[in-house]
């Protein structure tokens, strides 16, 4: 268990860690600690659909849970400034869903227990 919330909180600093680099400027982060998932929902403002970085974030973080690979590679979130993070990010996840209104984002992250 112990593990789990240190995974947690290295996917909430490295997509807080993207959102202040590509501009936002308040962000509201929620954490659903439910029996079945984690649930973890960022509200971000000036973040842009259209801008590439923000469809390649989509991209990055859509791709299936590996848990073979999370086991190796989730430690190096958060410490360092490459796209390399966010795809182990993904690889952390079961499940992302992308909102997007004006130029404010909801993610809303999955993972399941």
């Amino acid at each position: 268990m112990k593990h789990d919330i240190k995974k947690i909180s290295k996917i909430i600093d490295e997509l807080t860690t993207f959102c202040l680099i590509h501009g936002a400027n308040n962000i509201n982060m929620n954490v659903e600690n439910s029996k079945e998932y984690f649930k973890i929902s960022f509200y971000v403002d000036c973040l842009d659909y259209k801008d590439k970085r923000v469809s390649r974030l989509e991209r990055l973080l859509n791709v299936p849970r590996q848990t073979e690979m999370e086991e190796f590679y989730w430690e190096l979130t958060g410490e360092s400034d490459h796209d390399s993070e966010l795809s182990i990010v993904g690889m952390m996840i079961d499940k992302v869903e992308f909102i997007h209104e004006n130029e404010s984002l909801k993610i809303i992250l999955y993972r399941y227990k």
